[in-house]
């Protein structure tokens, strides 16, 4: 017979979190002792110990695992293996849940200590009018959002002609009344040739502010509400009413690459 001592040394759990097995009904001694009503446990009670306190330390609740052993399932290791696989992907949903979040605390970390001090100096560029062919997507009247019009756009760019330069892509952002925008993703072109499905669009002369994202598209935003929080009243910089420019060029890695890098065209006043 065992004690409730060893029981608690073999283990490494408390007595007390034993005799309230007991109290609960979850594992009771196979004999207590009548005058001074010691709890004793057979050695064949051993491996069911073990297991409620591995559920235990796997989250699952005190009632959870009684109906478990009352239904005969704790003593009954295929019976057993089910739930400890579904409970298996609960714990790595939650772990993809805290790393996410994990993830997200980083980002702040890095974008306060980014607004804290480093600065990004933008080249002021000039450029005349240019047509861009390619698709669009407006904030009100489109479905799903700017990423997906890019998976759309991606398999049909071959489709356009008259290229002027085959290896930069161009997103337009074209501001419209009530807070509405569009979005053009397109290539600078002729104009001469307008595949199905597509438009023509011709952005006027502007003079921008270039800057350069790095990293995910993710944190794009990020790096936009730098440029007009801080970068450009930093280099006395207006923005002034206009086109928004994203320029894809071989530095594009793809959208959740760290080491990607865009041009950011903002147009200010001369």
């Amino acid at each position: 017979m065992l004690t409730v001592g060893q029981l608690a040394r073999i283990f490494n759990v408390s007595a007390k979190t034993l005799r309230h097995y007991d109290a609960v009904g979850l594992f009771t001694p196979v004999k207590v002792g009548e005058e001074n009503q010691y709890r004793f446990y057979s050695p064949e009670q051993l491996h069911e110990l073990r297991r409620i306190l591995f559920l235990r330390s796997m989250g699952l609740g005190i009632e959870i695992i009684r109906e478990l052993k009352q239904n005969g399932t704790l003593g009954d290791a295929e019976k057993l293996k089910p739930i400890l696989l579904e409970h298996a992907d609960s714990i790595r949903d939650e772990i993809e849940r805290q790393q996410k979040l994990l993830a997200a605390v980083q980002r702040m970390v890095d974008y306060i200590s980014i607004t804290g001090g480093t600065n990004m100096e933008p080249k002021l560029v000039k450029k005349a009018a240019f047509t861009v062919v390619g698709m669009e997507w407006n904030n009100k009247s489109s479905e799903g959002g700017i990423p997906q019009l890019w998976d759309r756009f991606v398999p049909r760019e071959d489709e356009i002609q008259g290229k002027l330069q085959p290896d930069v892509s161009y997103g337009v952002c074209i501001p419209g009344s009530n807070g509405d925008f569009s979005y053009i993703a397109g290539y600078e072109t002729t104009g001469e040739h307008m595949p199905n499905g597509m438009m023509n669009f011709t952005v006027p002369e502007q003079t921008y502010a270039v800057f350069t994202h790095t990293g995910s598209l993710s944190r794009l935003g990020e790096t936009m509400e730098l440029i007009y929080s801080k970068w450009l009243p930093l280099h006395s910089l207006e923005p002034s009413q206009g086109m928004d420019l994203e320029v894809y060029d071989e530095r594009f890695a793809g959208p959740e690459d760290e080491q990607t890098q865009i041009d950011l065209y903002i147009p200010v006043k001369p």
